[in-house]
């Protein structure tokens, strides 16, 4: 099989892997970023510079992660991702296919979720008035319909993490390193990033709407109390108790989709033996890295011309770091991490509050490693 042509990133690749060249010349600058800062950055307005206009592209998704992240080796790599333009390849289209239908219902998802009431009234009166069988009839038929909406979301995680793992695997597979796939396959790390906005934007509306929890304990409960007295609802055969349980189980976490993915990530990494984790947990620490420049950066940030780019890239930072420190050894927060996690706080705590409570409760309550010895009080202190 011919070598594929080498890219940007490819050739930088190799300048970043191979041994420095022996200095020939006394008065060499000392310090050891100096090539980061001359040949290895192409040059922001260099004439021949063929992303420049896109780069410049002042439109809604345009280059939310096309942008130059650090220019040095510790705080992270030079990484160019077109969110707005990215297309498949032939190689991606298969990949991109299969993730494609799954977002495509996940608007849909969000929409339900994002109109879901509840049935808190019927239920009271059914509940304050036990013998009144018209107002238990009431409240079963408002509850049903929306416990099988309930379950329609929960089906829809077990689809998303299926379109997670096709991810991670065409992201990480050899012969490329995690860097390399982020550039060769966009198409690919925006299905992945628009996956990490949506699980976030559920999770949020999930918490902020006890009716959910609600509805589905008031069903339960009425199934149980039916089954005691050897009656069978026709809404078992919509969900029945075994699924009833896998709900129970998905509704009871605060951030349900994301703890999905979290699982998921993990679950891949262990049975991809052959595969160093430093694979997956690179590609996702370099997507931190990406969407935090481009938040704390006002000459990137002045690009955005729709307040909800903002949101969705603090999504997608968010997500990526939960994950890392999901499938990380020593997690994210540890001073080994290659996630600057004082700077992506820093960047979420300058929002305001409205709009990011629910994502620094997310590093709060659905990280495994916040609480190690290894973490600073410094950072501990910052999600106080």
């Amino acid at each position: 099989m011919p070598t594929p042509p080498m890219t940007y990133l490819d050739k930088l690749y190799h300048r970043h892997t191979r041994p420095p060249p022996t200095p020939t010349n006394t008065h060499t600058h000392r310090t050891h970023h100096t090539h980061t800062h001359t040949s290895l950055t192409p040059p922001l307005h260099h004439p021949h510079n063929p992303l420049l206009p896109s780069f410049c592209s002042r439109r809604f998704m345009g280059n939310l992660l096309k942008v130059l992240a650090c220019s040095d080796l510790e705080h992270g790599p030079i990484i160019f991702l077109d969110f707005e333009h990215a297309q498949p390849t032939e190689a991606e289209t298969a990949v991109w296919n299969q993730v494609s239908a799954v977002l495509e219902e996940a608007h849909g998802i969000l929409a339900e979720l994002q109109s879901y009431n509840g049935a808190g009234q019927e239920i009271r009166e059914a509940i304050q008035n036990p013998g009144d069988l018209q107002l238990q009839e009431k409240a079963w038929n408002a509850v049903c319909p929306l416990v099988a909406k309930l379950k329609r979301f929960y089906e829809f995680s077990l689809r998303l993490e299926n379109a997670l793992r096709s991810l991670l695997e065409a992201l990480t597979s050899p012969p490329y390193a995690p860097m390399q796939h982020l550039e060769r396959e966009q198409a690919l790390a925006k299905q992945f990033a628009e996956i990490l906005h949506f699980t976030l934007s559920f999770d949020e509306l999930k918490m902020t709407n006890p009716a959910i929890q609600n509805d589905f304990s008031y069903y339960r409960r009425t199934i149980s109390r039916n089954r005691l007295n050897n009656q069978q609802l026709e809404a078992e055969n919509e969900v029945n108790n075994e699924m009833a349980n896998r709900m129970s189980l998905f509704y009871a976490e605060a951030t349900p989709m994301l703890k999905t993915l979290s699982n998921a990530t993990t679950k891949f990494v262990s049975e991809n033996k052959t595969l160093p984790i430093e694979d997956t947990t690179d590609c996702l620490s370099t997507m931190a890295c990406v969407c935090r420049v481009m938040l704390e950066t006002p000459e990137y940030r002045c690009r955005f011309t729709n307040t909800d780019t903002v949101l969705f890239c603090m999504r997608v930072m968010v997500g990526v770091i939960i994950l890392y420190d999901h499938v990380h050894p020593v997690g994210a927060f540890a001073k080994t991490s290659k996630i600057d996690m004082k700077g992506c706080i820093k960047v979420l705590k300058e929002q305001p509050s409205n709009s990011v409570e629910g994502l620094l409760n997310a590093l709060r309550y659905t990280t495994r490693h916040l609480n190690d010895d290894s973490t600073s009080k410094q950072i501990r202190a910052l999600l106080q």
